[in-house]
């Protein structure tokens, strides 16, 4: 659907449009031929922009200086793998967000940063999928100005100092050890992100947005799961929780699409 509503935005298309050759590698700390293949591209820099895969030494070895993440959280806050979950669940998705370009280091998103853009959560109108169009629209900037700038060495990098790892796990679920506050605040602040899930013992985690009905103190029962919610016991009430249904994602990504198109005339 990105290809066809968004073609600016679709990386398929661009590598196309441009004769730019790509390639699927395995898990880069499991390519054996690594060294080889990039020695037969001939390419002296890498990019990578908001991964989850962590490039190992050896390969970093390759590029030295040269080797660039685009990190979508203002570092040195929030590295590791939940850098907007993480904040949106802290209260901190007004201080912390952005993206950061910094050369890649053996340590997870601690190298030296070269620039920052903050993207603060307000600005985008407490809209998650506007957020992230703002996120694309961030390293596009900084792919085309602070890093070319960077690799021509007409601008340094600055160690990083102090900042911390975050990572997401019980925080990014819905059960009884939190009270209906706390669930409200967690669904307000992320439930639009499809990270926030409630744990069921007979499949996978059930992606929720929204507190739908609160109907009463808990009762024992098990949780129960519909089409368009999933009922269930949290620890001062049971609750039926408005599920991130296949409609509400195809929602949710229209509107980044259009987003995407608006940030294309600007």
């Amino acid at each position: 659907m990105g290809d066809v509503l968004s073609p600016r935005w679709s990386a398929r298309l661009l590598l196309q449009r441009h004769a730019v050759p790509a390639m699927t590698v395995p898990r880069l700390r499991d390519w054996a031929g690594a060294e080889a293949a990039i020695a037969a591209l001939g390419v002296d820099t890498l990019i990578t922009c908001m991964t989850m895969m962590i490039v190992p030494p050896r390969l970093l070895d390759l590029f030295g200086r040269r080797a660039v993440n685009l990190h979508p959280a203002l570092l040195p806050a929030y590295r590791g793998p939940s850098p907007l979950l993480g904040p949106l669940l802290d209260g901190n998705e007004d201080i912390h967000c952005g993206v950061t370009a910094h050369v890649l280091t053996a340590g997870i998103d601690e190298g030296p940063i070269i620039a920052r853009l903050p993207l603060p959560f307000r600005a985008a109108g407490r809209t998650y999928a506007v957020w992230m169009a703002q996120h694309a629209a961030a390293c596009r900037r900084l792919a085309r100005e602070a890093v070319p700038a960077y690799l021509e060495e007409a601008t340094g990098a600055r160690p990083q100092v102090g900042g911390f790892y975050r990572k997401v796990s019980e925080d990014g679920e819905i059960g009884p050890h939190l009270v209906l506050a706390q669930v409200r605040n967690i669904l307000e602040a992320a439930g639009a992100s499809h990270f926030i899930g409630v744990p069921l013992p007979w499949r996978r985690p059930v992606s929720v947005r929204s507190v739908r009905r609160v109907l009463g103190p808990p009762t024992g029962e098990a949780p129960s799961l519909g089409m368009v919610s999933v009922t269930l016991d949290i620890a001062d009430a049971r609750v039926v929780l408005e599920r991130n249904t296949a409609l509400q994602r195809t929602r949710d990504r229209l509107t980044l699409v259009m987003a995407l198109r608006r940030l294309d005339h600007e």
